[in-house]
């Protein structure tokens, strides 16, 4: 390939970095451009867990998870020392900015990495250190505004209930339903806030994960028990169909929780008064798989194609009589492949959505 090309090459990559504007999307790009720009079979990128303070294989490309082993390890090297490390067949480059290391990138390939390779991957590794850190001050900043709201939510919440309790004098009926209404719209911040914070903390690892072998059928039927008198209140029908015989998972529990929950919720919001939902559980291969299926609204095409990314929210009149800020969704999709798991949906407009999702199943 000649000279020309290979900075083509380099120039498509990093505006391909430059496109991605999430986290997750920035990562997800540097592994795969980077596995392209030097024909690798894989990659692995390194970052820094503040709550640890330890580097640790954040993301891998091309490798099976029962295979990576200690292959991070040169990379974690990478990234502690500074110094870029090469062997016979891989290449481990920290990734510099500011005059700081944000990462390591190591990318592996039968026959080694040649020099016009490296140099190629160090450009790149340039570029993908600056995307990286800018998305870190990014999340860094979203954690920060979480910490400063959550102090005059507590306050306000706090001062309302004192009001409505009688503790500056007595409070008419109406004077109680007001103070309600702000005090629900106070705990729908501050979910929303918690989202946020979570959502930060996972992409980088921060969030601490307490992964375990959990009954992930119990924590089912405890999140839609939990959620009846909203189905009752539509007069929908929800149906659970889960095997006594359901392997444990590999999960956090109260996490997964929050996972059944949210798309519990999102079926029961979005499917019409007498309509059904039926939750379905088994076995796929080394994992449990769950189903949620509703006879709601459904989405479109373009809806469809969009349905993950953070802060989406369709412009169907449906969604919009529903407050959300479009991180439900991408919040549990986020947290199963945390797990190890996958997510998935398929819709119809007008004939409902089923989500899925699996996790691995624990050898405990």
């Amino acid at each position: 390939m000649t000279d020309t090309a290979r900075l083509a090459d380099l120039k498509h990559a990093l505006n391909g970095l430059a496109a991605s504007t999430d986290f997750a999307g920035v990562l997800g790009s540097t592994l795969h451009l980077a596995a392209q720009l030097a024909c690798a079979d894989s990659a692995i990128l390194v970052l820094f867990n503040r709550n640890t303070k330890d580097w640790f294989v954040h993301s891998f490309y091309g490798i099976e998870p029962d295979a990576l082993g200690d292959r991070g390890g040169s990379a974690i090297h990478a990234a502690q020392t500074g110094e870029a490390f090469a062997d016979e067949s891989a290449l481990a480059l920290p990734l510099k900015t500011k005059g700081r290391v944000v990462g390591a990138l190591k990318v592996e390939r039968n026959g080694g990495i040649g020099e016009e390779d490296r140099h190629i991957l160090e450009s790149f590794a340039a570029g993908a250190a600056l995307a990286i850190d800018g998305t870190l001050s990014k999340n860094d900043f979203v954690s920060t505004v979480v910490h400063e709201l959550r102090l005059p939510m507590t306050s306000i919440k706090g001062y309302s209930d004192l009001i409505r309790g009688g503790m500056a004098g007595p409070v008419s009926d109406m004077q109680k339903q007001l103070l309600e209404t702000v005090r629900l719209n106070v705990d729908w911040m501050n979910a929303l806030v918690s989202d946020l914070g979570d959502i930060a903390k996972l992409e980088t690892g921060r969030l601490k994960l307490d992964i375990e072998s959990v009954n992930a059928a119990d924590c089912l039927r405890d999140a839609a028990a939990a959620l009846q008198p909203q189905f009752d209140s539509k007069t929908q029908t929800l149906a659970l169909s889960v095997p006594d015989s359901l392997p444990r998972a590999r999960a956090d529990r109260k996490q997964l929780a929050r996972v059944f929950t949210y798309l519990l919720t999102n079926a029961n919001r979005y499917t019409a008064v007498n309509g059904q939902i039926a939750v379905n559980a088994g076995v796929n291969g080394s994992a449990v798989r769950f189903i949620v299926a509703d006879t709601g609204v459904g989405m479109q095409p373009d809806d469809y194609a969009k349905l993950f990314t953070q802060f989406f929210r369709s412009e169907d009149p449906v969604v919009r009589d529903h407050k959300g800020w479009g991180l439900a969704l991408h919040f549990s999709r986020k947290m199963v492949e945390a797990f190890g798991g996958q997510m998935g949906a398929e819709s119809e407009y007008g004939k409902g959505s089923t989500f899925w999702f699996t996790l691995p199943i624990s050898s405990g």
